[in-house]
């Protein structure tokens, strides 16, 4: 899955691409469990 407003084939595109895609789901994970976390401690 390309990123479209990454127009050119760079290898350093490509990393900081995937490195973008990465964060974003582990922000999504830590997110979730912090949620979790918060209703099981009240």
């Amino acid at each position: 899955m390309r990123n479209p407003f990454i127009p050119s084939h760079s290898r350093v595109c490509e990393t900081a691409n995937l490195v973008m895609m990465f964060s974003v789901t582990v922000a999504g994970l830590v997110a979730a469990v912090a949620v979790l976390f918060i209703q099981v401690a009240r």
